[in-house]
């Protein structure tokens, strides 16, 4: 049996995972992000993989937040408590810590200072009429924030989850790959990128996933193409 199937950033599209779990039905599903719930929420997107028994997880991607309708999708579905985002749990006998959303520079991109540290900070800094649903902008809602680093560091996992890329990418960043050290995990999976790749970065195995695309995991974090 799979143990794991990885499902980079659907963007609406879900025909490969569902496809990769019809013959073969993995242990558990985990989503990295950029799901394109403009028409269901993910409980009913995915209500093969629950009738079947399949344990979910996932961390949002940046465009969980490009609308009321794909944010609540996903953090109000019934599938809504199952993000990895700043802690750690158990996914088919493996820790699994999750790191969604993106860095943006109004907030903290790595190599320069954080304007803000944490998400209080943040929302002092705007007008009531500025707030969406009593907190953060809705744009903000899917922002990496120092706090959120901050949190996990202290923390131990077998594999990272992340949207963003780790330092190996060129557009990915050395602090994932800090945080990856502090928590002393042993694999990094990202999506965000688009490309599907293996990497190191010094001991720490990495895997990027490309969009819509499955691949699947066992036990001993090896990978094949589903």
């Amino acid at each position: 049996m799979q143990r794991i199937i990885f499902y980079g950033d659907p963007h609406g599209s879900y025909e490969a995972l569902l496809r990769a779990t019809r013959d073969s039905v993995p242990q558990a599903v985990v989503l990295l992000g950029d799901m394109g719930l403009r028409e269901a929420p993910l409980d009913r997107v995915l209500a093969p993989l629950l009738e079947a028994g399949v344990q979910v997880a996932w961390v949002h991607g940046n465009h969980e937040s490009d609308s009321a309708r794909e944010y609540d999708h996903l953090f109000h579905s019934e599938l809504g408590d199952l993000g990895l985002h700043g802690r750690v749990v158990e996914v088919a006998g493996l820790r699994m810590a999750g790191l969604g959303g993106v860095f943006r520079g109004k907030v903290w991109y790595p190599g320069t200072d954080p304007v803000f540290r944490t998400r209080e900070s943040h929302l002092a800094s705007f007008t009531s009429r500025e707030h969406w649903r009593q907190g953060l902008p809705l744009r903000h809602r899917t922002t990496i924030y120092p706090e959120d680093l901050d949190r996990l560091a202290g923390l131990e996992a077998d594999v990272l989850v992340c949207h963003e890329a780790p330092g190996c990418h060129p557009h990915g960043f050395a602090v994932i790959d800090e945080l990856a050290r502090q928590m002393g995990v042993r694999l990094i999976v990202h999506g965000h990128q688009h490309v599907d790749y293996e990497d190191e970065i010094a001991g720490v195995r990495v895997r990027g996933v490309a969009d819509a695309t499955a691949v699947a995991m066992d036990e001993t974090l090896c990978f094949e193409a589903c």
